[in-house]
């Protein structure tokens, strides 16, 4: 979808169920036309520095309006919305009713991320799923913090293994996962877990590889000036940053100083969850597809030749001019592949 298409189709999808929301997006709109002069072309062109004087001149959105707006157009496309309890946590979710006779489906946003984010991926899985569900990890988008404090790594593996059981249960079917960044590892970490439920894993440029020390100094930790952090993020997010991300990406890099994505950044910083080891990769029985963007800064490339090395019989593909979340930056690849590979599995 073109970027000038984005904005009417979102007004689309949110006036249906609640016309006053369809406001926003066109409040969006506006946004977006004042981004249009100079202060767009140095966000796009620009270095960190030239970015962070450029993002002076640009709105700085919360991310909360974002996803009431992204709530309500998930809404008017049929989605179910509910919270409940899964491995001992308050998560929320999304669904989907799919046209497929089985083969349900797990989505898997990143650290710091929800479930729109997985959104474009919802599209070409309705006619083979008979099931999508897109899960919000504790203390991400909809879901509340967890009571006890911020998880750890494994703390969210229990929470999406209990997430598989559930589908498998329901639909007496495996359970293709889904996952970007963080949900990737935890896709991955779910197959591990539970070989005779999950059908197959999808790793959108996953974390859960070995990381080097010099990997680890990349990751940022909180930042002292937004805007020096908003910029520092979008560059190790994408390769070309969408303009929408520019709206809320102050409030992005606020969120990644918050505890609960510090806790993980923490933990691998001290050994404690860093990977999710050789043994554990070594161990995947089920199909896998690792899609890579080759200009992703957030993690090192390596991480995609370990994948290689150590899952057996895993199909590793690079995509050029992609960053880091490869269904925002190459959508139309990436649900294409994601497609190909679901029709291919075995239920």
């Amino acid at each position: 979808m073109s970027e000038a298409a984005e904005v009417p189709d979102g007004v689309d999808s949110a006036a249906p169920a609640q016309p006053g929301r369809g406001r926003v997006w066109i409040s969006l709109a506006a946004q977006r036309r004042r981004l249009q002069m100079s202060a767009r072309q140095l966000l796009k062109r620009g270095g960190a520095e030239v970015q962070a004087l450029a993002l002076r001149g640009v709105p700085d959105v919360p991310l909360d309006w974002l996803r009431r707006v992204s709530h309500a157009a998930m809404l008017a496309q049929g989605a179910e919305s509910w919270t409940g309890t899964l491995g001992g946590h308050r998560v929320h979710r999304y669904a989907f009713a799919g046209r497929g006779k089985d083969r349900p489906v797990l989505l898997l946003h990143g650290l710091g991320g929800s479930a729109d984010s997985m959104m474009t991926l919802v599209a070409p899985l309705l006619p083979l799923s008979a099931r999508i569900v897109l899960l919000e990890l504790p203390g991400h988008g909809r879901s509340p913090p967890p009571a006890a404090g911020p998880l750890a790594a494994r703390d969210y593996g229990q929470v999406v293994t209990a997430a598989v059981d559930r589908l498998h249960a329901d639909f007496r079917s495996k359970v293709v996962v889904i996952g970007n960044s963080l949900g990737g590892a935890l896709a991955l970490y779910a197959a591990h877990r539970e070989p005779d439920k999950v059908a197959g894993v999808v790793g959108l440029n996953p974390a859960g590889a070995d990381l080097s020390e010099e990997a680890l100094a990349v990751l940022p930790e909180s930042f002292a000036d937004e805007l020096t952090g908003a910029a520092r993020m979008a560059q190790l997010l994408f390769h070309r940053t969408p303009w929408l991300f520019w709206l809320v990406a102050r409030d992005f890099a606020r969120g990644w100083s918050s505890p609960v994505v510090q806790r993980i950044l923490d933990d691998a910083r001290h050994e404690r969850d860093r990977s999710l080891g050789i043994d554990v990769l070594s161990a995947i029985r089920a199909p896998v597809l690792i899609l890579w963007g080759v200009q992703d800064r957030l993690l090192p490339a390596t991480s995609a030749q370990d994948f290689r090395r150590h899952i057996p019989g895993a199909q590793v593909e690079l995509i050029p001019n992609c960053g880091h979340i490869p269904q925002l930056e190459q959508p139309a690849y990436t649900r294409r592949r994601v497609r190909e590979f679901v029709e291919k599995l075995k239920t």
